[in-house]
């Protein structure tokens, strides 16, 4: 799966993440309502701005835009939000659900001060490798893998990876060019984690 361009050009970070929950809402005659959560973990959309961008920018943004076909191909995002000089503390983040393996991509990269999760229980047989994921996001390895179906999170420092996909699916290329001409912003739909 294909990381969204870091440089050349660099968008303003911290990008524009926004948690998304799904709440189902009944309402009943008396004026009450039910609501029910229809979904575990948030998925984040994403606003990536821009300051000045070149006619070379804009056309690695539009090819990046058409190589994804529009809004069909999903891609990853990372907030680089440390190398403006501020640290983010990401807490409860789902890593995976377990499936006889020992190791698991976070959803994240250049990760510190780890906390891993199994069905809410904190697990001390773990460590953390570096890199290597997929786009390369660090990965933690457990000494005894979580039972099938267990649920793994993390809590974590460092830079945040999002799945997500362009929220338009139809743009000309003078919209698309217009648009980050005028507002200097990019519009990011959050997916699930999942694969």
């Amino acid at each position: 799966m294909a990381t969204w361009p870091e440089t050349n050009p660099a968008p303003v970070y911290p990008l524009i993440v926004t948690p998304v929950f799904k709440t189902l809402v009944s309402p009943f005659d008396n004026g009450a309502q039910q609501r029910r959560a229809k979904q575990v973990f948030p998925t984040y959309d994403v606003t990536v701005r821009y300051r000045a961008l070149s006619a070379a920018d804009m056309q690695t943004l539009w090819s990046f835009y058409l190589a994804r076909q529009g809004g069909f191909e999903a891609f990853w995002i990372y907030d680089l939000a440390l190398s403006a000089g501020v640290s983010f503390t990401h807490a409860g983040q789902y890593v995976g659900t377990g499936d006889g393996g020992s190791v698991f991509d976070l959803p994240g990269r250049a990760t510190s001060s780890h906390t891993i999760y199994v069905n809410g229980s904190e697990e001390t047989g773990v460590t953390i490798l570096s890199g290597g994921g997929q786009a390369s996001a660090d990965r933690v390895q457990f000494t005894v893998g979580p039972t099938t179906g267990a649920q793994i999170t993390a809590d974590f420092t460092g830079y945040l990876r999002i799945r997500a996909r362009f929220k338009n699916d139809m743009f000309n290329r003078e919209l698309f060019m217009n648009n980050l001409f005028q507002t200097g912003a990019i519009a990011l739909e959050g997916l699930t984690s999942t694969l």
